[in-house]
């Protein structure tokens, strides 16, 4: 397996389509395949040798790694239908970034704009930083949003978060923006800091797990009701895999809707 490295060699002002970049999941592991993947910039064909330098290396792990060096706002699609392979980024990048993405890893040093994550079918992505709006929610000309694997927002993120989410994991360490989980159908979300109290709208079903006070209207009720057992493998996972250790089930209080939308969705509110 190969660890590669491409770095920028003069600073991208203008968009950077990346989207047939994830061919190399697929392609023999040589610089000559890899320079001549076909790339957009500016509206205009071109090639990876174009916009990077390449330095190939084997490594002793059983998953290629793609490292890219020197991206901005720009850098769009990163990661579109990505599988198996490990990918890093070392700053920011634009929208679309893991969209599709079906298997591997994606972790941005940076912030991301719109559109992180939408239609993914599993995968793991990680940003370190903020995320704008429709993170998780279905793509363009898609019914469905997230429909598998794990999203690890570090910062905050935009409005219509988990918007038709289907299944999957969304965690978010800082705020959120308005109508998170809206039409949501399946999946988890879990919020650590402020959230909107549009949230959950029309949502189906699914589960929001809320770390922090706020309010969320009456289109939820209070449940006498507590899926402890929910919680339990929930918190299971979260210490096993992000070092994250929650309070004791018993403080959280449960609430089911959203009754407008005949909706079977639980938030778990934590107490105080």
């Amino acid at each position: 397996m190969y660890k590669i490295l491409l770095k920028v060699k003069k600073p991208i002002d203008a968009e950077l389509n990346l989207m047939n970049l994830s061919s190399i999941n697929l392609i023999e592991k040589t610089e000559k395949k890899i320079t001549n993947i076909p790339l957009i910039y500016k509206n205009k064909k071109c090639k990876v040798k174009d916009i990077f330098t390449i330095i190939l290396k084997k490594n002793n792990l059983d998953y290629d790694e793609v490292f890219i060096s020197g991206s901005n706002k720009f850098f769009n699609y990163i990661g579109y239908g990505w599988k198996k392979d490990h990918l890093r980024i070392d700053s920011d990048v634009g929208s679309f970034a893991a969209v599709k993405m079906r298997s591997g890893k994606l972790i941005i040093n940076g912030s991301a704009e719109d559109f992180l994550g939408s239609s993914m079918l599993g995968g793991y992505v990680h940003v370190k930083k903020n995320v704008q709006n429709f993170l998780g929610s279905a793509f363009v000309g898609s019914r469905s949003g997230m429909t598998g694997g794990t999203i690890l927002v570090t910062g905050s993120v935009g409005n219509f978060a988990a918007a038709h989410m289907r299944r999957g994991l969304i965690i978010i360490r800082g705020n959120v923006g308005k109508y998170c989980a809206f039409q949501m159908i399946s999946g988890t979300v879990m919020i650590f800091k402020s959230f909107a109290e549009s949230i959950g709208i029309s949502m189906k079903r699914g589960t929001i797990i809320l770390m922090s006070n706020g309010k969320f209207g009456k289109r939820f009720e209070k449940s006498g009701v507590i899926n402890f057992i929910f919680l339990d493998l929930f918190a299971a996972h979260m210490k096993s895999n992000f070092s994250v250790t929650l309070p004791d089930k018993k403080k959280f209080i449960r609430y089911f809707g959203d009754k407008n939308a005949n909706g079977l969705g639980e938030i778990f509110l934590k107490k105080g």
